[in-house]
């Protein structure tokens, strides 16, 4: 468990305790992850349940990674139970606001073993990594985050949904009203792309070498599930096709987004400037240093990364009542 998520208080770490008596390990910093981890990994364990938002997650699954080649153990199939503020991948297995009885649901072997690719950037894997107005949603958030814990009140009284609101409003709708969006180039690296319509395939395909998208980066995101934090349910082609992710590239300025954001959540948002490939490798080149972030954790600034689809995570999805 992530000791430091804000859901995390006195009663719940007391339920999750009695949730799995002896089996519960709270953690307050990466070192302190990897230690447990690897101790975990040592002792032989069949599944181990990350307790946190995205960017837990997908720390987690890299120490889990390090720890078995460390080990030379193979990896065991993960659990998740929703913690965070962004919980894409806790949407994508089902997990539940009651994160004691999903974890006693786990423990008693409830749930299904579901095999999900991931991405490889910049040597994390995660199930979605972006560049763009994600990105820069993420790095504003913990601005604000980091300016409301210096009051110890505020802290308390201001929750993960009123910290995005607030960075959303003061710091992410300016930046991107007034400031220069850098331009993208996306080659596609791999197997042919192939490009989506609203309906499914278009019967166009891009070979490798050739460029597929070009223009100001509102967003350049892949992913190999359906859910892009917050709910927003923004890759409908994820997972259809095996050993492809879904990759989406838009210039939508600020106006389209906001006017579209219902229809992100559900899952429909198509438009003339969003273009959308099932691919297997791309390079992603801009103009400009910009934020990157891999399953809702910030990997710092780059003018270029790639993408590539990675070996597949064993999650364990919930039963759903």
């Amino acid at each position: 468990m992530n000791g430091n998520a804000r859901r995390l208080g006195r009663r719940l770490r007391s339920e999750l305790e009695r949730a799995l008596p002896g089996g519960v390990r709270f953690t307050g910093s990466l070192e302190e992850a990897r230690t447990t981890i690897r101790a975990e990994i040592r002792r032989g364990v069949d599944m181990i349940v990350l307790g946190g938002g995205d960017g837990t997650v997908v720390m987690g699954l890299t120490l889990v990674a390090e720890a078995c080649r460390g080990h030379g153990r193979p990896e065991p199939a993960i659990g998740i139970l929703r913690l965070g503020s962004g919980n894409a991948i806790a949407d994508t297995v089902g997990a539940t606001d009651d994160a004691a009885g999903d974890l006693g649901n786990l423990g008693r072997g409830a749930g299904t073993w579901r095999r999900v690719p991931m991405l490889e950037v910049l040597g994390v894997r995660a199930p979605f990594v972006g560049m763009g107005v994600d990105a820069l949603l993420l790095e504003d958030q913990q601005a604000v985050g980091r300016l409301v814990d210096r009051v110890p009140v505020a802290r308390r009284l201001i929750g993960s949904t009123t910290r995005y609101a607030l960075s959303v409003a003061l710091r992410s709708l300016p930046r991107f009203a007034t400031g220069t969006r850098p331009h993208a180039i996306v080659t596609n690296l791999g197997a042919p792309a192939i490009e989506m319509g609203r309906a499914g395939p278009t019967g166009r395909e891009q070979p490798a070498g050739q460029q597929i998208w070009t223009g100001a980066c509102t967003l350049v995101a892949g992913a190999t599930i359906p859910f892009f934090g917050f709910g927003l349910k923004m890759f409908a082609f994820a997972n259809t096709r095996t050993g492809k992710f879904h990759l989406r590239c838009g210039d939508a300025g600020l106006f389209e987004i906001m006017r579209n954001t219902p229809a992100a959540f559900r899952g429909e948002y198509f438009s003339d400037h969003v273009t959308d490939y099932l691919c297997e490798r791309v390079a992603i080149e801009l103009d400009q240093e910009s934020a990157i972030e891999a399953g809702g954790e910030l990997l710092g600034r780059r003018r270029y990364v790639e993408l590539a689809i990675s070996a597949p995570v064993t999650l364990v999805a919930l039963p759903t009542s």
